[in-house]
């Protein structure tokens, strides 16, 4: 099997995500042995130096190497390899904000309080780094399995010395988390991700996102935005928010950006809202994550493409989140079975296997759960469902479910193990 190496140290293990200029990938590190996220930019419009996507592509990077803060994803690397330009960064574990309200439901005011806190201790410091985000929304919020909170994605970054460099009349980023400002194309300033906060703690507080569910067409969603904006939350007897939270949202959700709190201000409130949240936010996300895995092993998706993408064995299940945020879902096509198959071998299988074990041992369960599943649903179809190599990739599943805490399924799947190797045994000693 061909297997792409970026700067002949990086090697592309799965696709995390695609978006129209690029693709995020995991990857190994094969210097320091560690797992990694590569962004690599693939614009179809062209990469010559004068490109508005190139441009933006360098100055992503370039905003998260200047920000060195815990709540944001940290920039390892950059190069280019056969003309495209990526850089590197940590790999997250954990769910985003988007997944964690979707499989929860509204958070418990403490842990929607010690998340937000999170989100504005890092925009304080890529402000005072002079970095905006200008795109915050929950898909661009990751929580990991230790509870920290991490901005990512700062596609639509603006440097402090830098001009805007966005197309008349282009609207980006998503209208559901937008400040009406720079929707109606004025120059955002740190009050712009203010909004994106309070329109996140909306969310994590009602379960809904900030501009409702009703309205899914982004022409509708610009007008609720720039008109009647984000329904107050306080007073509404509905939702069980503390007055102080309430309050805080619709400030910072307020059209004039000239009212809205600042990050100093935000933080003093959440600070004493989060109060005794550490622990259960831990505990929902490793819920979620535990819910995540059982799916994928029971209902494991693959990436659908007509080329080596297949390759990258596995994609996260993507569905309509509770922010409102479209994903579609991933479908095996039988012209992707036949290229997985024909690339696949027994030796591949075994040494995609020996990987996953050792993240598993080194306690990567989720990196772990996807690449033994990837396997494990090759190595049926390619070598049969009792061969060593599929029972074994089975056994480390439920070795992975089991260490997430899914007790009842990981023993329904060891008892398939043990069936499977009854059935093999038999047939060996006719």
């Amino acid at each position: 099997m061909g297997e792409d190496v970026l700067g002949g140290r990086y090697r592309l293990v799965r696709l995390i995500g695609r978006g129209g200029m690029g693709a995020v990938h995991e990857a190994v590190d094969t210097a320091l042995e560690r797992r990694v996220a590569v962004k690599r930019l693939l614009a179809a419009g062209g990469l010559d130096d004068g490109s508005e996507a190139l441009h933006r592509f360098r100055r992503e990077a370039q905003a998260l190497a200047r920000v060195s803060h815990p709540g944001v994803v940290q920039v390892y690397d950059s190069g280019v390899h056969e003309g495209a330009p990526y850089f590197v960064m940590e790999l997250l574990d954990g769910v985003n904000l988007a997944d964690l309200v979707a499989g929860q439901g509204p958070l418990p005011p403490p842990v929607a309080a010690g998340v937000a806190l999170g989100m504005c201790r890092a925009l304080a410091a890529a402000h005072a780094a002079g970095v905006l985000h200008r795109d915050v929304k929950p898909t661009n919020v990751s929580v990991t399995r230790a509870g920290r909170v991490v901005l990512q994605d700062f596609g639509l970054a603006r440097l402090a010395e830098e001009p805007a460099i966005t197309r008349a009349g282009a609207l980006l980023g998503t209208p559901q988390y937008m400040p009406p400002e720079l929707i109606q194309g004025q120059l955002p300033g740190s009050p712009a991700d203010l909004y994106g906060l309070g329109a996140c703690l909306y969310l994590m507080l009602t379960g809904t996102p900030p501009l409702g569910t009703g309205a899914v067409d982004v022409g509708a969603l610009v007008e609720l935005a720039v008109g009647p904006g984000v329904p107050p939350l306080a007073g509404r007897a509905d939702t069980g928010v503390p007055d102080s939270l309430a309050r805080l949202v619709d400030a910072l959700c307020r059209q004039d950006p000239g009212r809205r709190p600042t990050a100093a201000e935000a933080e003093a409130v959440l600070g004493e809202a989060a109060t005794g949240g550490e622990d259960a936010l831990v505990a929902l996300v490793a819920d979620r994550v535990r819910e995540q895995a059982v799916e994928f092993v029971y209902s494991p998706p693959v990436l659908e493409s007509s080329g080596m993408e297949v390759l990258d064995w596995a994609a996260i299940p993507q569905s309509r989140t509770a922010a409102g945020d479209v994903q579609r879902p991933l479908t095996l096509s039988d012209g992707t079975r036949q290229l997985m198959l024909s690339s696949m071998t027994a030796a591949s299988a075994r040494s995609r296997q020996r990987e996953a074990v050792n993240l598993v041992l080194r306690g990567d369960l989720q990196e772990a759960v996807r690449m033994l599943t990837a396997v494990s649903q090759v190595c049926a179809s390619a070598l049969g469902p009792d061969h060593p190599t599929t029972l074994t990739s089975q056994y480390w599943q439920a070795v992975c479910l089991a260490r997430l805490g899914a007790g009842a399924e990981a023993l329904e799947l060891f008892s398939r193990v043990n069936a499977g190797t009854e059935r093999k045994r038999g047939r060996d000693h006719d």
